[in-house]
C-alpha cells in the first residue's frame, strides 16, 4: 500500500483546489465576454439557439452511461495500492465503454440536427441550427473517443489540476479567436466551429502528459468489466443530474421562447459562474475521501470531513452574499446594450441567488457519496428530486412564465439538501447530521445580518469601474463575519480545553 504523508495530500487539495478555482475563474471571465458580442451582433434569438442546443447535447451525453463516475470509483483502491495490472485493465473495460457510447453519441447527434430546427421554427434559421447542432456536437464526439478515458485516470490519481490546466489554455484561445471572427464579420457557425477545433487541441495535451507520467499504460489489455459494474447506477444519477439541472432551458424554450432563453440564460451565466468558483472547492473531492475511506478510520474521515464541511459553507456563504448585493448593478451595466428583450428582472436574480443557495448546501454531502461510491443506495431520492423538478418546473412556468422553473427548483432542491446531508452522515459518517444543519442557520444568519447592515448604506453604479469598488468594498467588509464563523469555533474550543485543564 501507498502511504502518503499528510504535506503531500494537503499539497495535492491545494493543487486540485488552486487549479479548479483558476479553471472557474476564467470560464466566466471569458464567459461575460461573449454574450454581448452574440446578442449585439446576432440578436437575442441566435443566443437562445446556442445556449438550448448545448442543453439538448447535454442531454445526448446520457449515453455514456455512467462508465466514468464507476472506472472512477472502481480504480480508487488499485491506485491506492499501487495495483498497475488492475488499473490497466479498468481503464481498458472504460475505454472500450467509451468507443462504444462514442458511436451511439455520434448517432444522436445527427438526429437531433435534423429534429431541432423543426423545434424552434422560424425564429432562426433553420439551416444554420442544423449546422450548429453539428459543430457544437463536435466537442461531445472528441470526449468520448478521445478524451474521456483519460479524464478518468486523471480524476481518480488526484490530478484534476492536469485536466484543468489543459481546459483554461482551450478557453483563452477560443475567446480570443472567438471576438476576432465576430468583430472581423465571420457568422455565428464559424465561430463555433472555430471554438470547437480548439478544444480538440485538448486530446494533444492530455495524451502527451499522460504517455509521460504513466509509461506503462496499457488501454489494451483484458478488460475488466466487472469492476465498472456500477455504471447503471452511475447513470441513474448522470441522467436525473442532466434533468434536474438542464431542463430549465429545455422548459423555457417549448413553453416560452428562445428571447426568454437568452434572458434566461445570461442570468444563468452569472449564477453558473459563481457555482463554478465554489465547485472548485468540490471538484475532484471525491477521490481524497474516497481514499480516506479506503485508508483511514471513521473518525479520521469524520474530522477530515467537519473541516471540508466549514470551510465550504463559509465560501458559499461568502460568494452568493456578494453575488445578491451585486447582481443588479452588474446586469444593469452588462445588458445596457441588449435592448431586443426585457434583461433588467429583480425578482429573477432574487430567485437564482435562492436556488443556487438551496443547490449548494448540499455539495459537501455529495463529495461524500461520490467518494464512497453510494450511487445505488441513493437512487431513490434522486429520482424524487426529479419528479418534483419537472412537474412543479412545468406547471409553474405555464403559470407564471420563465421564473416557474426557478420555483420547481427551489422546491426540489430543499428536499435533495435535506435527504442527502441526512443520508450521508447516518450511512456514511455514522453520525447524526444536526452539526451540518446547524452550520447551515449559522452562516445563513451571519450573511443575512451582512446584508442588511451593508445595504443601509444606498449606493449607485455608474460604470464598471464603480461597480468593481463596490465590488471590493462588499468583499473586504464580509471577510470578518465569515471568517468568524470558520475560526470562532476552533478558538472558544481551544479556550475551554485550557480552562478545564487548569
Amino acid at each position: 500500500m501507498i502511504i502518503k504523508s499528510l504535506s503531500q495530500r494537503k499539497k495535492e487539495v491545494l493543487l486540485t483546489v488552486l487549479s479548479n478555482l483558476a479553471l472557474q475563474v476564467a470560464t466566466a471571465l471569458t464567459g461575460f465576454l461573449l454574450p454581448p458580442l452574440v446578442i449585439g451582433t446576432f440578436g437575442s434569438s441566435v443566443n437562445g439557439m446556442v445556449s438550448s442546443i448545448s442543453q439538448f447535447i447535454a442531454y445526448l451525453n446520457i449515453v455514456e452511461a455512467g462508465v466514468g463516475g464507476a472506472a472512477v470509483v472502481a480504480l480508487y483502491r488499485p491506485l491506492a495500492l499501487g495495483d498497475r495490472v488492475g488499473r490497466n485493465a479498468i481503464l481498458s473495460a472504460a475505454a472500450k465503454f467509451y468507443r462504444r457510447s462514442g458511436i451511439f453519441f455520434t448517432i444522436l447527434i445527427f438526429i437531433l440536427a435534423f429534429s431541432y430546427p423543426l423545434i424552434v421554427g422560424n425564429e432562426v434559421d433553420r439551416m444554420q441550427a442544423g449546422l450548429m447542432v453539428l459543430v457544437l456536437g463536435i466537442t461531445g464526439v472528441a470526449e468520448f473517443f478521445l478524451i474521456g478515458k483519460y479524464r478518468v485516470l486523471l480524476t481518480a490519481d488526484k490530478k484534476v489540476y492536469v485536466i484543468s490546466l489543459v481546459q483554461i489554455a482551450a478557453l483563452i484561445i477560443s475567446t480570443a479567436l472567438a471576438i476576432a471572427l465576430i468583430k472581423t464579420g465571420f457568422g455565428i457557425v464559424a465561430v463555433k466551429f472555430t471554438s470547437a477545433l480548439v478544444y480538440l487541441m485538448r486530446y494533444v495535451l492530455l495524451l502527451i502528459y499522460v504517455r509521460k507520467k504513466y509509461s506503462d499504460l496499457d488501454f489494451h489489455t483484458e478488460p475488466d468489466t466487472e469492476s465498472i459494474s456500477q455504471s447503471k447506477n452511475v447513470l441513474v444519477h448522470q441522467i436525473g443530474g442532466l434533468v434536474v439541472f438542464n431542463s430549465p432551458l429545455v422548459i423555457i424554450t417549448f413553453l416560452c421562447s428562445l428571447k426568454e432563453a437568452s434572458v434566461y440564460t445570461v442570468y444563468a451565466m452569472v449564477f453558473s459562474a459563481v457555482g463554478s468558483i465554489l465547485g472548485a472547492f468540490s471538484n475532484g473531492m471525491q477521490s481524497f475521501f474516497g481514499e480516506s475511506l479506503v485508508k483511514e478510520s471513521i473518525e479520521q474521515t469524520r474530522s477530515i470531513f467537519g473541516r471540508y464541511e466549514t470551510i465550504f459553507f463559509a465560501v458559499e456563504g461568502y460568494l452568493y452574499t456578494l453575488t445578491y448585493l451585486l447582481v443588479m448593478p452588474f446586469m444593469r451595466l452588462y445588458t445596457n446594450n441588449m435592448t431586443d428583450a426585457v434583461y433588467l428582472r429583480p425578482h429573477l436574480a432574487f430567485l437564482f441567488v435562492a436556488e443556487e443557495i438551496l443547490n449548494n448546501l448540499r455539495q459537501p454531502s455529495v463529495v461524500l457519496v461520490s467518494g464512497a461510491g453510494m450511487y445505488k443506495e441513493t437512487q431513490v431520492q434522486l429520482l424524487v428530486e426529479l419528479f418534483i423538478r419537472l412537474v412543479f418546473s412545468i406547471a409553474f412556468t405555464v403559470y407564471f412564465g420563465m421564473i416557474g422553473v426557478l420555483f420547481g427548483g427551489l422546491i426540489s432542491f430543499s428536499y435533495r439538501m435535506v435527504v442527502l446531508v441526512i443520508f450521508s452522515s447516518i450511512k456514511i459518517l455514522k453520525k447524526m447530521p444536526f452539526a451540518s444543519f446547524a452550520k447551515m442557520i449559522e452562516v445563513f444568519t451571519v450573511c443575512t445580518i451582512s446584508v442588511l447592515l451593508i445595504q443601509l448604506v444606498k449606493v449607485e453604479v455608474y460604470s464598471f469601474v464603480g461597480w468593481i469598488m463596490y465590488a471590493l468594498v462588499c468583499a473586504v467588509l464580509l471577510i470578518v463575519p465569515l471568517s468568524a464563523f470558520v475560526f470562532l469555533p476552533n478558538i472558544i474550543r481551544g479556550a475551554r480545553r485550557r480552562f478545564h485543564h487548569d
